[in-house]
């Protein structure tokens, strides 16, 4: 991908998920850690992704951009790179196999 222009940058939403997340009613569970919930969602022009608390992320065609924009809402806040996003929001690596009571 070329750099956008300042006028046209790729817009990510990034919303938290604490509970469990059910595509087509089947829970998902992180590949790489075996985590069932904490989730990131990341939405990206049409597609939609998760991501871990052990930074493992994935594109989960399950989950439809109209999904994402019937229970979501607009992102609150915005960063400068992706990679300060995901420190800010605790989804770098740092917390994976932590878990919240």
């Amino acid at each position: 991908m070329t750099n956008p222009s300042a006028d046209h940058r790729p817009v990510v939403r990034a919303v938290p998920h604490p509970g469990e997340l059910k595509a087509h009613g089947i829970p998902i569970a992180c590949a790489s850690c075996r985590a069932r919930r904490d989730w990131l969602l990341l939405n990206v022009r049409q597609q939609v992704f998760v991501r871990c608390r052990c930074a493992h992320e994935w594109h989960e065609p399950d989950l439809t951009r109209a999904y994402f924009d019937q229970h979501f809402t607009e992102a609150e806040h915005e960063w400068a790179d992706y990679d300060t996003a995901m420190r800010a929001l605790a989804f770098d690596g740092l917390l994976a196999g932590a878990t919240w009571a």
